[in-house]
């Protein structure tokens, strides 16, 4: 009996300390808490539309609790200086946290996750730069610094003024000071009573709300569509640090052969252009009133090209595309993307010799996808050798050199197939340093309605990037005159990773992975063929022609081009192939979860 009486006043004695700690610090729960729900609370009213308030009441008290309880949990320990640095740590690592969920919530409407995290590791300091240029920009910088300062100087200004009043507050007599002293203790104490009868309560609500949001929201869980920003950002960080194992594995250990069933008749040259951040309903040859693509628009009134009028990236953001776009794998796909064969594999199979020339980057230490495929083509060549950590900004007419190289060795090896990727930096912001000055056309009075209401400072950068375009059309338009040289047959496919959003709605300029909008799923998809390839195909020009306004989802493209090359392997489905009579049409185009037909299309 006195074992569990001294056990008992033993737990007492614990429970007492740590809801000591939680009175002391409960400024410090309160902003732990503030950091950390004011996202679920953003993504509650922004993408439920405060339909699901319930949920959002359930996980207020379930941060709150675990706000408290870290802070007792804390508070129990008997190294002041361990109890200031864990505290001061979480108070941090929250406070960054929620500095940078506020900016992305202010720039993108989304939250921190494994997308934005990717591009932070895979940036180098030139890309950096050009990121807090074109999103923050010196002003917001300039604004950063200034808070900051004035927030300091306030600080050091009230400890002054704190210390000097109390230097000269007149002294008070011994029996006021210990009426005072008396009354502080005892309002403590009434408050720390209160406290530890509100606490244990507090603790079984969190108790109660977490097993509610388990029980009752498990798939948002699981999903990450429920997270506190720290959880939500270490779950992205493990994703990205899987991705990049995955990149590892997929670089160092050679895939299995893809089977081959039929490797077709072949075409000498195959061009794949991959585009970059370029909107459809940005270019003149989509309706657009700025004549950005003359050369395009002339080969569609000549009927030399195919335009695909109703074509949507699967992602948001390049590596989440090309993962799709290069692989088997797509949004009905259960296995990882990495375990799917690819694109560059599968023409080696069939007999294609494979190029990769790219403007960018050529190679990464955080595992860059794209340079992972050109590491599996036979030649690889890049208008600059630089790493993740280097300068680039070299323009895409840097190309045309390697590009013309690389046909001179196609011709020289007597390779009766090859194939080419030849990846553009295109509408990449910043902008202004996608094209010469010589292509600087548009101006900020050209921009149209409903645009023209918009700042000069967003007009002149929208008239940028309408100049990348104009500059984009001459690169696309000049790689097809370089095979149409050749006089053989000839396909050129061309196909940007994604669209870009350009203060379409409210201050967004760029693209985001979590939570992308219609301007940045929205591309342009142009095949050209040459005469001889027409003249030996007419069947496969003629489908082509008559699949230009069916809907697509490029994560389906592999289906497609290997369909116009008639290399079948296990895989291949021709339900999956735009141009095949037995495409599907009735497909869903499902992008993160969200019907882009039903949903994202019809509600703008």
């Amino acid at each position: 009996m006195k074992l569990v009486k001294t056990a008992w006043r033993r737990l007492l004695e614990i429970w007492a300390q740590a809801a000591t700690a939680a009175w002391r610090d409960r400024w410090l729960a309160g902003a732990l808490f503030a950091l950390n729900f004011f996202t679920i609370a953003w993504q509650n009213i922004h993408v439920y539309k405060a339909q699901e308030l319930a949920v959002l009441g359930w996980d207020a008290v379930f941060v709150l609790a675990g706000t408290l309880v870290f802070v007792s949990s804390v508070g129990l320990l008997p190294w002041r200086g361990v109890r200031r640095f864990l505290c001061g740590l979480a108070l941090g690592i929250s406070g960054l946290l929620g500095l940078a969920e506020a900016f992305v919530i202010y720039k993108y409407q989304a939250q921190v996750g494994a997308g934005i995290i990717t591009a932070i590791v895979q940036t180098n300091p030139r890309e950096a730069t050009e990121f807090l240029i074109m999103y923050v920009g010196w002003q917001g910088l300039l604004g950063g610094l200034i808070v900051t300062a004035a927030g300091t100087g306030l600080y050091k200004w009230w400890k002054k003024k704190k210390l000097e009043a109390a230097e000269t507050r007149q002294p008070i007599s011994p029996a006021r000071t210990a009426l005072r002293e008396k009354w502080q203790r005892w309002n403590y104490w009434r408050s720390l009573h209160v406290w530890s009868r509100l606490l244990p309560l507090g603790v079984a609500a969190g108790v109660l709300a977490g097993g509610v949001l388990w029980h009752s929201y498990h798939s948002w869980i699981v999903n990450d569509s429920l997270d506190i920003p720290v959880v939500r950002v270490a779950l992205s960080m493990d994703r990205v640090q899987k991705n990049i194992a995955a990149f590892d594995q997929l670089s160092q250990e050679a895939a299995t052969a893809p089977d081959i069933i039929d490797a077709g008749e072949g075409v000498p040259c195959v061009a794949f252009i991959l585009g970059e951040s370029t909107a459809r309903n940005r270019l003149h040859l989509y309706g657009y009133p700025l004549e950005n693509t003359p050369n395009l628009d002339e080969l569609a009134a000549r009927n030399d090209i195919a335009v695909f009028r109703n074509v949507i990236a699967p992602q948001g953001a390049t590596v989440a595309v090309l993962r799709e776009l290069f692989t088997f794998h797509d949004n009905d796909s259960t296995d990882e993307w990495y375990q799917e064969h690819n694109l560059i594999d599968v023409m080696k199979g069939a007999g294609y010799r494979t190029y990769w020339l790219s403007n960018q980057e050529s190679s990464g230490i955080w595992g860059n996808v794209a340079q992972l495929f050109a590491a599996r083509a036979d030649v690889s060549h890049f208008t600059q050798l630089r790493e993740s950590h280097e300068d680039n900004g070299t323009l895409d007419e840097a190309l045309f050199p390697l590009v013309d190289e690389a046909l001179d060795d196609a011709g020289a090896t007597g390779q009766g197939r090859n194939f080419f990727v030849i990846h553009l930096m295109g509408g990449h912001g910043l902008y202004y340093m996608r094209y010469p000055y010589i292509f600087a056309k548009f101006q900020a009075d050209d921009v149209p309605p409903p645009q023209d209401e918009l700042s000069e400072e967003r007009r002149t950068e929208i008239a940028q990037y309408e100049n990348a375009l104009y500059y984009n059309d001459f690169i696309v338009s000049s790689l097809i005159g370089k095979f149409a040289e050749r006089q053989q047959e000839a396909l050129v496919i061309y196909l940007p990773d994604h669209g870009e959003a350009v203060y379409d709605h409210g201050s967004l300029a760029g693209h985001v992975e979590e939570n992308p909008t219609r301007e940045m799923l929205e591309v342009p998809f142009i095949i050209w063929a040459s005469p001889a390839y027409r003249a030996h195909h007419p069947e496969k020009w003629a489908a082509i022609m008559v699949a230009t306004r069916r809907p697509y989802m490029s994560d389906d493209m592999i289906h497609t081009l290997l369909d116009l090359l008639d290399i079948r392997t296990p895989e291949y489905n021709p339900q999956k192939s735009v141009i095949n009579p037995a495409f599907d049409s009735t497909r869903r185009r499902i992008v993160r979860g969200m019907d882009y037909d039903m949903g994202m299309k019809k509600a703008e």
